[in-house]
């Protein structure tokens, strides 16, 4: 009996241990798939964060792409900003050094005027003469009844006297060309030299050109111009403005408006 109870006994050991120890086993078999578990959401965790982490760095990456191209882009408009800030300089410079040579110029022009008044001084008080400085040009008037009888073309003594005057200071005015112009009234001309006002007035032009030419101005600088009865600075309805329009103008052109 007490054998048997012995043997029951160990029996009854042996299949409480076993028990113990599936019961452990499975413990440890619930823990471990909970651990599983865990770490499938830590991993799905990572990789959702590592696909957020991506999205990111594709999106810095067109951002930055876009932020190059940005740059590249106000770098050109940088170089073009200088390109034509230097134009401007440029431009300004160029316009500082035309005003000042223009301003030299006015100033030589000035002199020039004042030397032709002075030394015409007894003309323009008669009132043969009209010397003008408008706008960097400098004109002699010289109305017909100083220069030429009428109707003719060829020089007086006392006109041919002025016009060595005019040439005197006319030689020393460099820069610039001279135009002579020959203007008439509206007083129709038909002789046998002349077969109109337009040809007189070209004749007495190409005169006054021969006579400046004599006196020492160079002949590449002069011009002769016939414009008739077609540029009146006066009325020819009367005998005055008549005689006004009569006349030689010579005129001094900045050879830069050539």
């Amino acid at each position: 009996m007490r054998s048997a109870a012995c043997a029951l006994l160990a029996l009854l050991c042996a299949a409480c241990v076993t028990r113990a120890e599936h019961e452990a086993a499975v413990a440890r078999m619930r823990s471990l798939e909970h651990q599983r578990a865990q770490r499938a959401e830590e991993l799905d965790a990572l990789r959702k964060r590592n696909a957020a982490l991506h999205a990111v760095g594709s999106r810095l990456t067109i951002e930055r792409s876009a932020l190059d191209d940005e740059k590249r882009e106000l770098m050109g408009q940088m170089e073009d900003l200088r390109g034509e800030h230097e134009k401007v300089q440029s431009a300004l410079a160029d316009e500082q050094r035309q005003r000042a040579e223009r301003e030299a110029e006015i100033g030589r022009l000035n002199g020039s005027y004042r030397a032709l008044v002075d030394d015409l001084e007894r003309e323009v008080e008669a009132g043969k003469l009209e010397i003008h400085e408008l706008r960097g040009r400098l004109q002699v008037r010289a109305l017909e009844k100083i220069l030429f009888d009428s109707g003719r073309a060829e020089l007086k003594p006392e006109g041919a006297e002025v016009l060595r005057k005019v040439a005197r200071q006319l030689a020393r005015i460099g820069g610039h060309t001279i135009r002579v112009e020959g203007h008439t009234d509206d007083v129709p001309i038909h002789t046998a030299r002349f077969a109109s006002n337009w040809d007189l007035s070209v004749a007495r032009a190409a005169g006054v050109v021969r006579a400046l030419e004599g006196a020492g101005v160079p002949s590449a600088r002069l011009s002769a111009e016939g414009f008739g009865p077609y540029q009146p600075i006066a009325s020819n309805a009367d005998a005055a403005g008549r005689a006004r329009n009569r006349r030689i103008e010579i005129v001094l052109v900045p050879e830069s408006e050539e």
